[in-house]
């Protein structure tokens, strides 16, 4: 039995990765702000999988230093150890210039898909260092590396994540650190965006959960890019 914290949970790449982790008994952690998707989810795997679930609704945005102190507390009383974080709820607002991209989008997409796993990362860091074969894996974006126009603070944030975990992997010999930088993939932020491509021509997102978990099975010990 192992115990994974995975966020962004209830939907997308976050639900796909909580399948295939729910087996084996396992103890699975899920944060996500949709409280009601959140516990939909929860009867589903109560009833299709052998695993135990621990629901922590929490919207990343407006969550303060005194949540995250709460969630360390909570987390340390009831776990001995954590085995995996999935850093993987992210905000992706509309594709715009820097030069028109409304401030708001920009302070909301540092806070949750930066300051956010900054606070996720201290939060659990300690119960990942319990553990003889810790893993933290933040999920990057190919995209901002290819094509960077029009990310805008989205691609800021990612960029400032992958400094983040590096920071991390450096600093400590436990968790050992992994960087998913992910190809496109369906999902309802990805069809809104880009409304006339056909999802037909990129990977599903059970694909990629399934992937990811492989790899992160088979890669040796260290600070690696996966997929």
């Amino acid at each position: 039995m192992k115990t994974y914290f995975i966020t962004g949970a209830a939907q997308g790449l976050g639900r796909e990765l909580t399948i295939a982790l729910a087996n084996n008994n396992n103890q699975l952690i899920l944060l996500d702000k949709d409280i009601s998707t959140l516990n939909r989810f929860y009867d589903d795997l109560s009833k299709d999988f052998n695993c135990n679930v621990t629901l922590l609704p929490m919207d990343l945005l407006g969550s303060t230093v005194e949540h995250y102190r709460e969630i360390k507390e909570s987390l340390t009383s009831q776990f001995k150890q954590l085995d995996g974080v999935f850093l993987n709820a992210a905000f992706l607002p509309a594709c715009t210039p820097i030069e028109h991209f409304e401030f708001e989008n920009w302070y909301k997409s540092l806070q949750i898909n930066l300051n956010a796993n900054f606070h996720l990362i201290q939060t659990t860091l300690a119960l990942l260092k319990q553990s003889n074969d810790g893993k933290l894996i933040v999920m990057l974006d190919e995209n901002i590396t290819d094509k960077p126009a029009n990310y805008g603070a989205y691609g800021v944030a990612k960029a400032g994540l992958e400094q983040l975990i590096k920071s991390v992997a450096e600093e400590n010999e436990q968790p050992n650190c992994y960087l998913a930088r992910l190809p496109a993939f369906q999902s309802n932020t990805r069809s809104k965006q880009f409304p006339s491509e056909d999802p037909n021509t990129i990977a599903t997102s059970t694909s990629i959960a399934l992937q990811l978990i492989k790899e992160l099975e088979s890669k040796p010990s260290e600070l690696i890019e996966l997929l």
